[in-house]
């Protein structure tokens, strides 16, 4: 339901219009899955974002391209990858600065977990910079004529500087080389 939701972006008609979908894709009339409502929204499964997040922020551009081309093999569409990413990075900011999110209940484990985990490791600038790009990003991937290439290019950017300091830190850097 929460996929769902997401996906209506607030209009109750979209909402009824995705669940009616939903239902007549459930196989055999079974249950509603996640796996079938990530299937038919393009979605990449949540904790295969996260991978694609830790994998980037981490700089390894050849397990991204991985991670990219299987989410795409699957259906995914690689401009909601990149939505969700921006999504994940704007919890952990928020949990960087209100630790009780790690206990709200309204995100999944997975999402509480994970993010809490990166809040720890990421830097303010860091998620910052890494929110710039995959904006910008993803207005790029949805005026591109090849929307795969386009968001692989953000990625592959978005590797390149992972390892950068922060402008705040060449500037005390470049200060204190000026006082030696």
């Amino acid at each position: 339901l929460a996929l769902l939701a997401r996906a209506a972006d607030g209009s109750v008609r979209d909402g009824l219009s995705l669940l009616d979908q939903a239902i007549a894709q459930a196989e055999g009339g079974g249950p509603v899955t996640a796996a079938a409502v990530n299937a038919m929204l393009g979605l990449a499964d949540r904790a295969q974002v996260f991978e694609l997040l830790e994998a980037v922020m981490a700089g390894r551009v050849a397990e991204v391209l991985a991670q990219t081309e299987a989410a795409y093999a699957r259906g995914a569409d690689l401009g909601m990858l990149l939505q969700d990413m921006l999504e994940i990075l704007h919890t952990v900011s928020r949990m960087k600065f209100i630790p009780e999110l790690r206990q709200d209940l309204s995100l999944s484990e997975t999402d509480r977990s994970r993010s809490a985990a990166l809040a720890e490791v990421l830097s303010v600038p860091v998620l910052g910079r890494a929110w710039q790009m995959l904006l910008k990003g993803l207005a790029e991937v949805e005026a591109a004529p090849d929307r795969r290439a386009a968001a692989e290019m953000v990625l592959i950017r978005l590797c390149h500087v992972a390892d950068l300091p922060p402008p705040g830190e060449l500037v005390r850097r470049l200060e204190q080389l000026e006082k030696q």
